[in-house]
């Protein structure tokens, strides 16, 4: 099961265009997937309760708040394959992607007695894709963003392992956002690496 994970809040922006692209191709190669864009769930902000982390051992523990945090971490750890498709916002990925790492505190135990919480076994290893889009040239985005350090915070609890990391470029004005013949041969690319990380997966469930 491959998830894709569209952090934009911009309705038919360049990351709209880029995922219904990824699962137009998916689609065509009858590939099962779910698409999930954060601005059509209730993620309500984490009030440091620290409620989630008191019980030990490697079962998530459980938040009283009742949005869609807790079915949002559920498709996620059953997903063999995780994109995370994102703007670039002030730096660094945008602000949904901070309050969702604060609720997965539910991945964490810890204890009165402890100085910092340790990180759940929350099972199968997954396998990630990072995906930006930004005005600045895409290769300036690990040298002057945040986004690979927070993506890490984000991919560490869930066990996403092996991550390969795409960012698209000069996207910052509307006569930007229509594919380039760039664009379309690394959207190629990421095809291929699902595509394998999927054959890879069926390979080691048999």
């Amino acid at each position: 099961m491959i998830t894709i994970l569209n952090l934009s809040q911009r309705v038919n922006g360049f990351n709209d265009t880029l995922c219904s692209s990824i699962t137009n191709l998916l689609d065509a190669q009858h590939q099962n997937y779910r698409y999930i864009k954060t601005r059509e769930l209730k993620i309500t902000f984490c009030n440091n309760c620290r409620s989630c982390m008191k019980s030990p051992g490697d079962q998530l523990g459980v938040c009283y708040l009742d949005d869609d945090m807790s079915h949002l971490v559920e498709t996620l750890l059953a997903s063999d394959c995780i994109v995370v498709s994102s703007p670039i916002n002030c730096y660094d990925l945008p602000s949904i992607m901070k309050i969702m790492l604060e609720r997965m505190s539910v991945f964490c135990y810890w204890s009165d007695e402890m100085y910092a919480p340790k990180v759940r076994n929350s099972g199968k290893d997954i396998w990630g894709i990072l995906i930006t889009t930004s005005a600045m040239p895409g290769f300036l985005v690990p040298l002057t963003t945040k986004a690979r350090k927070t993506y890490r915070l984000f991919a560490k609890p869930l066990r996403i392992k092996n991550s390969s990391c795409y960012h698209f470029g000069f996207k910052g004005r509307a006569i930007d956002m229509p594919f380039s013949g760039r664009d379309s041969r690394v959207l190629d690319k990421i095809i291929k690496k699902l595509t394998a990380y999927i054959s890879k997966a069926e390979v080691l469930t048999v």
